[in-house]
């Protein structure tokens, strides 16, 4: 009798399984193909495992990879135990190194002495999508900016224009009048947009048989489906953007920021998906020949470039929640057209795209639909941050060092999981006299030191529940342990321990202000301190040593460690109070032909997790 189990490993996670470590086949031995070096989404890897002879106990042992979101690298780790005996008892565990990676173990035949068992890996991601950032913007802010633009320009140069197509002297489109061009979004996760032309006052004019022909385009709309574009701007004096804008773009690229255009490009054929006719009244179709449409092709070049956005990456890994990395993708939102968006994915911290096969697709509507007071809402932009992002990107480089300083104890700070840090400290008169403390003097004809070390430990957890809001709570510690000894002859005698706590709770709350700042308050309450453990009777004169370790001015270290805790919150509440708003830099992430953004609100956790804030733009 041979124990055998067929193991198959199911990649359902929409990344790709790589990185096999060596596998470890305890008791147990290969029978045939070795498991997949790699597991791409959507495939499984299956191998079978035999005990090494009928006397030995059954297949054991385990096989490592790692999960690859395009971020990180998860560890997976599978395990199988098959004990050998009537029973034939068998274990299937799966782990990951992270909560957002689930591994299952299904056992799907468990009969004979040849088993079976399926682990499938699933991911759940992060929202939003794995992105660092998103800035949806909607359509009805970019129809918007396309009216402003179009009014801006109009005051420069007079509507309309003649475009000549070929060298046959006759062909052209002239176009006398128009109407606002507008967007649309046709379609999801493409870089698609539809433009809708209205020509007031316009005629066509092709060659067809070797003869001219005339075609009256008055009061049709001319609909392009097409794809974006983008180019790096290297003179913002050229974009046909307002002076606002353009300012905002010169001041980034003179601060080494890289700005792009993302435009709609009309002078390009070749980026054309469709090209359709409608009658703007009736919305009925107007028939054009095929030398017609060529013709109104190269003619829709006298509209040139229209620009949607300039988005802005940063080179390097700088700690600040800036963009190192944008990709655009639609959302169509077929309810109101006007809430589908065109989005900036991005990543910052030179972190790498996110390989998760679904990182497009967002649940329509991004941008809000309704105010907080539930009257429908202006279609405007909205920014979605990942917690980590702004944790990494804020709270750990301004907020809690802020909050450290005020404890007038240094530390340092540890990500624990994406918006959880803890956070410690210690400072300590262990440098004096050979580490035994402050010396003092005592009638005993003995020489006397007191050890001090004043600690402490604090905790973040974001409160995700509360999605009308965006606060951190805080949970910490000040602590102050002392040790007296005395020293005859040089050898340590410890006469007495004591431990004093003081306990406080905290919370973090964010808002959202205008040019691009955070308004950030803290609020600090202390705890009833629990009783202090004391395992000998340590005299008043210890407590005056303490007090020149740590210049308190009390009788008691109980009374100390309160004073030094109620100094800390009034500190901190100075410290934010100061420094109420901090520059998030936000609004250098994108921007406007019609300039930067001028009004952020309802800066909030949603029901995903993910931090967002409407984003107002002028236009």
């Amino acid at each position: 009798m041979t124990l055998s189990t067929t193991l198959t490993i199911k990649n359902s996670s929409g990344c790709p399984i790589d990185n096999r470590g060596t596998p470890d086949y305890k008791d147990g031995q290969l029978s045939g193909s070795a498991p997949a070096a790699s597991i791409a989404d959507g495939a499984s890897t299956t191998f079978k495992i035999e005990q090494k002879n009928s006397l030995s106990p059954g297949p054991e042992g385990t096989v490592t990879y790692s999960l690859e979101t395009g971020n990180e690298k998860v560890p997976l780790s599978f395990y199988w135990d098959f004990a050998s005996g009537p029973a034939h008892e068998e274990h299937y565990t799966g782990t990951s190194g992270s909560t957002c990676v689930t591994v299952d173990a299904n056992p799907t035949d468990t009969s004979g002495d040849n088993h079976a068992a399926t682990y499938t890996v699933q991911f759940h991601p992060r929202s939003p999508n794995e992105w660092d950032l998103v800035w949806a913007l909607s359509v009805g802010l970019i129809n918007k900016q396309l009216h402003a633009l179009l009014y801006y320009k109009h005051q420069v140069t007079a509507p309309g224009f003649t475009q000549a197509v070929g060298n046959d002297g006759w062909s052209q489109l002239a176009v006398s009048a128009l109407a606002d061009p507008t967007v649309a979004v046709p379609n999801n996760q493409t870089t698609q947009l539809e433009v809708h032309l209205p020509l007031t006052t316009a005629t066509l004019q092709y060659m067809e048989g070797g003869s001219q022909k005339t075609l009256p385009l008055s009061g049709t709309t001319v609909i392009v489906t097409l794809d974006l574009s983008q180019a790096q701007v290297t003179d913002p004096t050229q974009l046909v953007a307002k002076q606002d804008a353009k300012d905002h773009v010169q001041a980034l690229m003179s601060a080494h920021y890289s700005v792009f255009r993302l435009f709609i490009d009309l002078t390009q054929p070749s980026l054309f998906h469709s090209l359709r006719v409608v009658n703007t009244a009736s919305g009925a179709a107007v028939a054009l020949s095929q030398a017609a449409q060529s013709t109104l092709q190269g003619g829709l070049a006298g509209f040139g470039h229209m620009d949607v956005a300039y988005p802005v990456q940063a080179s390097g890994n700088p700690a600040s929640i800036v963009p190192t990395l944008v990709r655009e993708r639609t959302t169509q939102y077929s309810a109101n057209g006007d809430f589908s968006s065109v989005n900036m994915c991005m990543m910052s911290r030179g972190r790498a795209e996110p390989t998760w096969a679904s990182r497009f697709a967002f649940n329509a509507p991004l941008a809000s639909t309704t105010n907080p007071d539930g009257t429908p809402a202006e279609a405007k932009a909205r920014m979605l941050l990942s917690q980590d992002t702004f944790g990494e990107g804020y709270l750990r480089p301004t907020v809690l060092p802020a909050i450290l300083q005020a404890s007038g104890i240094p530390g340092s700070i540890l990500r624990v999981a994406p918006l959880t840090y803890q956070c410690s400290g210690s400072r300590t008169n262990g440098n004096k006299n050979n580490g035994r403390g402050e010396w003092f003097e005592v009638n005993n004809g003995l020489d006397q030191y007191a050890l001090g070390t004043e600690s402490v430990v604090f905790t973040t957890q974001p409160n995700t529940s509360q999605t009308d809001r965006c606060t951190v709570s805080l949970n910490g510690m000040f602590q102050v342990d002392i040790e007296v000894s005395q020293y005859p002859l040089g050898a340590k005698d410890r006469l007495g321990t004591a431990r004093y706590q003081q306990p406080w709770t905290g919370l973090i709350t964010v808002k959202a202000g205008n040019d691009g700042r955070l308004v950030t308050s803290v609020d600090i309450t202390l705890g009833k301190a629990p009783e202090p453990e004391v395992d000998k009777t340590i005299d008043g004169w210890v407590f005056n040593a303490m007090d020149a370790l740590f210049n308190w001015t009390t009788t008691t270290p109980q009374a100390g460690i309160l004073d030094k805790a109620q100094k800390f919150a009034a500190n901190l509440a100075n410290t934010f109070k100061n420094n109420a708003s901090t520059q998030l830099d936000v609004s250098d992430c994108v921007v406007l032909p019609m300039g930067g953004a001028y009004d952020y609100s309802q800066f909030v956790f949603n029901k995903d997790g993910a931090i967002q804030v409407d984003v107002s733009f002028p236009g």
